[in-house]
């Protein structure tokens, strides 16, 4: 599969592989993952990568959409073959949430093969939403029928220099500047720092060097403050003493983990955000640790 996005972390080799084999069918996909991950650009990967790359792609923001542009969106694009992505589908309005619950039954009902395949992506945790009564149980079923969720770029560490050397050089070859360098120290900060803004944040971050330092070697001293602290939260995080007689990790992990169930009521998409974790990699601490499920 060609690809524009990066990587060789087990998270990012274990999407791509379940991209690749969603990239042959024609069913919904619902990619979930935070602002500045990479949904939409996974999307368009998926559709370059689809029987359906010669057709159009499009993408239409849900968010702050005034009612009725998804409906004129959908109309220009049932005449022919196309793929429609549906940034934070989430924040649908209501009428529209029916609209398009509308057109992908009529789809469904057709003999043909459909002309609109659906791909959506929502930072917010859809089923939650259902379960809260603010978004369609029926729509959510035909959206989510492959879920995808796109790890945040703190749980890609191994893949933060690739990416640093990836978008330096775009950034360089857009503006005509040589690429810096990292030197390393300034590489370790990269890895440590949280990544709130995800790969948005590090590209804008690796344009800012090439703009200011085209050709330099980059030390901790030329990053960013936010960087060089280390994770953002830090500052209003209360700090962590290592006991002198140690601690026994694993329980530590396992106890924090119940705690977040019980704190999400059980709802392990919540647990995980309060962790600061994916929701796949909830999954496998649980059963790495036989909590119940």
């Amino acid at each position: 599969m060609k690809t524009e996005l990066i990587g060789k972390s087990p998270a990012f080799s274990r999407l791509m592989n379940a991209a690749r084999m969603v990239a042959a069918t024609d069913v919904s996909v619902l990619l979930l993952g935070e602002p500045g991950s990479g949904k939409s650009s996974l999307a368009r990967d998926i559709h370059t990568a689809s029987p359906r790359r010669k057709d159009r792609f499009l993408e239409f923001a849900c968010t702050g959409a005034p009612e009725g542009d998804l409906a004129a969106c959908v109309a220009g694009m049932e005449a022919q073959r196309a793929t429609l992505y549906l940034s934070e589908v989430s924040e649908l309005a209501t009428n529209d949430q029916a609209r398009l619950l509308n057109l992908l039954a009529r789809q469904d009902s057709a003999a043909r093969s459909a002309q609109l395949r659906i791909i959506a992506g929502s930072t917010r945790d859809l089923n939650a939403l259902v379960q809260e009564g603010r978004f369609r149980r029926d729509l959510y079923q035909r959206l989510c029928v492959v879920p995808l969720e796109v790890a945040p770029l703190r749980e890609r560490v191994l893949d933060i220099p690739l990416l640093t050397e990836h978008f330096m050089v775009l950034a360089a070859s857009r503006h005509g500047l040589d690429a810096p360098s990292l030197k390393a120290g300034a590489e370790r900060l990269l890895r440590r720092y949280h990544w709130p803004g995800n790969l948005r944040e590090l590209g804008n971050l690796c344009e800012r060097l090439v703009i200011l330092l085209p050709g330099a070697e980059i030390g901790p001293e030329n990053l960013p403050r936010e960087v060089r602290r280390g994770d953002v939260s830090a500052e209003t995080a209360p700090g962590f003493e290592l006991p002198p007689q140690g601690i026994d990790l694993n329980s530590l992990e396992a106890e924090l983990i119940r705690q977040a169930l019980s704190l999400a009521g059980g709802n392990k998409s919540r647990a995980a955000r309060l962790l600061g974790l994916t929701r796949d990699t909830l999954l496998y601490r649980l059963q790495k640790h036989l909590i119940p499920g």
